[in-house]
């Protein structure tokens, strides 16, 4: 399932970036929201596999997750302060990416600048940043229903790494899944059905139908994540019974032809709902194709050793972005140079921190 992984991640690139070789893929947000089901699927799979008898330690399964995040994205959030006040100095000070409305925010309100500071270097509050804009003669924060129409400054501008919202969802429902994920199928497709209702409620009730509502308010979200754990049922099951390798191929072919020719698909809204028909059908195939991928390639090597490549390059791609793009003396910032760079720059990222950092993770689980 990793190179599912990396091809979502290089949709997200295509999303900010542009085409990579023609293909915009499946787009940033059912990305994103695919991924919150490969996550649910993951982290029920550890909890129910891993996380047993002597490692049955919320603390040990809290600090492992946040263990595989957050060293990765304070080295890029560093990389990308030194970069931006090395682009202040080389261009003195005409231009400085990232910090150029910064000192309205601390001339006027401290509290927004500490808020945002905070949210920068902990995660926490930035998902709250995509749902609020900022007064720039006053520095007050204010609530908004679409992203795409703040007034400016956007406040997601303030963000090092605007795509880090979705880190903070990804540890919300890490700091959850040791309790819910333990309960009956039955409550959690309770939590699905209550998850999915408030999202047509907010749709339909309400009207905000717009980016941010539209995939980063977490009670909406968290429909994605239990899915992923739905599809951990299906696993089970299938793996009491030997599937044909024809049957897994043609999942592989449909999942993977899928995503590269989505954007070449007719997309019909569907009556009162927030998805069309064709991103619920590709919502539907990625849930059954799941348990089948990972059931294919659990003991394949190169595809773990792909899918490690998916978050470096996710959270990565925005800081070889910008790079790329003030190299003036050359054209760097194509999209399909910027995926090649985020591809070797998370190479280089595994290598002298996930590595060792996974190393040390592994030595924490007793053996059982």
């Amino acid at each position: 399932m990793g190179s599912l992984r990396l091809i979502l991640a290089l949709s997200v690139v295509a999303y900010h970036c542009g085409p990579i070789f023609g293909l915009q893929l499946v787009g940033g947000q059912l990305a994103v929201q695919s991924f919150f089901m490969i996550s649910g699927f993951y982290m029920t799979l550890i909890l129910k596999e891993k996380y047993i008898g002597l490692n049955s330690s919320y603390k040990l399964f809290i600090t492992n997750r946040l263990l595989r995040l957050i060293p990765i994205y304070w080295i890029v959030l560093v990389g990308m302060i030194v970069t931006c006040v090395g682009i202040a100095i080389v261009t003195k000070g005409q231009h400085f990416p990232r910090f150029e409305n910064s000192y309205m925010v601390v001339k006027s309100n401290v509290g927004s600048f500490i808020f945002l500071a905070f949210s920068n270097i902990f995660i926490f509050g930035q998902d709250l940043v995509m749902f609020m804009g900022i007064d720039p003669g006053t520095g007050n924060l204010f609530f908004l229903n679409d992203l795409k129409n703040s007034p400016p400054p956007a406040l997601y501008t303030f963000l090092m790494m605007p795509q880090g919202w979705t880190l903070e969802l990804e540890i919300l429902f890490y700091l959850i899944a040791p309790f819910i994920l333990k309960w009956r199928m039955r409550n959690i497709l309770l939590i699905i059905i209550v998850s999915f209702a408030l999202r047509l409620f907010i749709y339909n009730i309400i009207g905000f139908q717009k980016d941010p509502w539209s995939y980063r308010f977490f009670p909406t979200e968290i429909m994605f994540f239990l899915l992923g754990s739905v599809a951990f049922h299906f696993y089970k099951k299938m793996r009491l019974i030997k599937l044909a390798k024809w049957i897994s191929y043609i999942v592989i072919l449909t999942v993977f032809g899928f995503t590269v020719i989505f954007p070449l698909l007719p997309s019909t809204k569907m009556n009162f709902m927030p998805f069309s028909w064709k991103e619920s059908a590709y919502f539907l195939t990625v849930l059954l194709a799941i348990p089948i991928l990972f059931n294919f390639f659990k003991s394949n090597k190169i595809d773990a050793w792909i899918g490690e490549l998916s978050f470096p390059v996710y959270i990565s791609h925005l800081f070889i972005f910008m790079v790329c793009r003030n190299v003036k003396f050359i054209n760097l910032d194509a999209a399909w140079i910027v995926a090649v760079i985020s591809i070797l720059f998370s190479l280089l990222l595994n290598k002298l921190i996930a590595a060792p950092i996974e190393k040390f993770r592994q030595a924490r689980l007793k053996k059982v």
